[in-house]
């Protein structure tokens, strides 16, 4: 499918169809777009947790009641956290990874890769906006979701009516220097789902209202 065909298409899903599952092969797929995000310096910054069965019960003390609904009717939630601070445990793995990928092709270049990340991480540390940092590149894999998911059928809601300090007690993310971002509801649109095009279009400012050229 044409990309802006696939813009134009996907919408937020209000009510699912809670007798249909993602197969757990689509979930993996959807996943794998994620992992291909682009992040700040390639730091990759956050964890994706999916939940079905108990542990997404578990998760609905934390789901402000207007969500409710969608949250209990979606076949999975994934809840997107964002490091909150960093370690050199973290960026080993990264710089490793990179090396195993054939990115760094020698010591030289190993060495600035290293530098560079720890600069910009140790940027937004001292700069106490880290969080809101990682959380932008949490917002870059939400998107690659969301798109992932509708280019194969499956339909999705961003949740941020949420209880953001109880779902980080709930899965201790503190424990873990994470805390959440948002979550993603993944699954089958209900066949009378209120949000439809059919029923409420899309609706977005003119080109000539968001894009200025200058020469």
């Amino acid at each position: 499918m044409d990309f802006e065909q696939l813009l134009q298409e996907r919408y937020t899903t209000k009510h699912y169809d809670a007798s249909r599952k993602v197969p757990d092969e689509t979930i993996t797929k959807i996943l794998e777009c994620v992992r291909l995000t682009p992040t700040a310096v390639n730091a990759q910054p956050y964890h994706f947790y999916v939940l079905t069965g108990a542990a997404k019960d578990s998760l609905r003390p934390a789901i402000m009641d207007f969500n409710l609904q969608r949250y209990d009717g979606a076949s999975h939630a994934v809840v997107i956290s964002c490091l909150s601070t960093i370690d050199e445990e973290h960026l080993a793995k990264v710089l490793a990874a990179e090396e195993r990928d054939g990115r760094l092709p020698n010591d030289e270049i190993k060495a600035a890769q290293d530098q560079s990340r720890h600069h910009f991480c140790n940027m937004h540390m001292k700069a106490g906006d880290f969080s809101a940092w990682t959380g932008k590149q949490a917002y870059n894999a939400f998107t690659t979701m969301v798109y992932a998911a509708a280019s194969l059928g499956v339909d999705s809601t961003a949740l941020e009516g949420i209880e953001y300090d109880q779902v980080d007690a709930i899965l201790k993310l503190a424990d873990k220097k994470e805390t959440c971002a948002l979550i993603v509801l993944l699954g089958y649109r209900a066949p009378d789902d209120s949000n439809q095009l059919t029923k409420r279009p899309k609706s977005r400012l003119a080109l000539t209202d968001l894009v200025t050229y200058l020469n």
